[in-house]
């Protein structure tokens, strides 16, 4: 190879090297993370009506990177609830101190053809309420689930 072709082959290499690293993307963002600290709930029944009223208290912690739309947060409520449920609201949403958030809500659901050995099967099975959906500000999708003592940040994708 002579020293013209040798020198030219370096050039190009280089320059590409250089239009890569520039174009580049720097990973210096804070990682998204969210940690669902307390899930409780509860239920009452109303016997005569069939209806049952589920009321869950969530606290959400989340990094300064995420930037949540909380105007789109919902729980994510089990199979057996939601293909029952008759309206669900959310009561409470209040920003607490740093970035923590507290999710206070209600779910009505039909319970006509359950017993309540059978509810209570269900919720040993499956966690009544098993995390939250919500959009960052940008308008990505997530879910955060609890699973174990661990909570599971998931991208919805399109």
């Amino acid at each position: 190879m002579s020293a013209g072709k040798c020198k030219g082959l370096i050039f190009s290499v280089l320059l590409a090297f250089l239009l890569g690293a520039c174009s580049a993307d720097p990973q210096t963002s804070e990682p998204m993370e969210v940690s669902l600290n307390e899930m409780t709930f509860s239920m009452e029944g109303d016997e005569e009506l069939g209806h049952q009223l589920m009321t869950y208290d969530i606290t959400l912690t989340h990094s300064k990177g995420l930037a949540i739309n909380v105007d789109s947060i919902e729980p994510l409520i089990a199979g057996w609830i939601e293909e029952r449920m008759l309206d669900h609201e959310i009561v409470e949403l209040e920003k607490l101190e740093g970035n923590n958030l507290r999710i206070k809500g209600t779910v009505m659901f039909d319970s006509n053809e359950l017993s309540k050995e059978e509810m209570q099967e269900l919720a040993s099975q499956d966690e009544s309420v098993q995390g939250i959906l919500f959009q960052t500000v940008a308008g990505a999708s997530y879910q955060a689930v609890k699973i174990g003592t661990k909570t599971e940040l998931i991208e919805i994708g399109d």
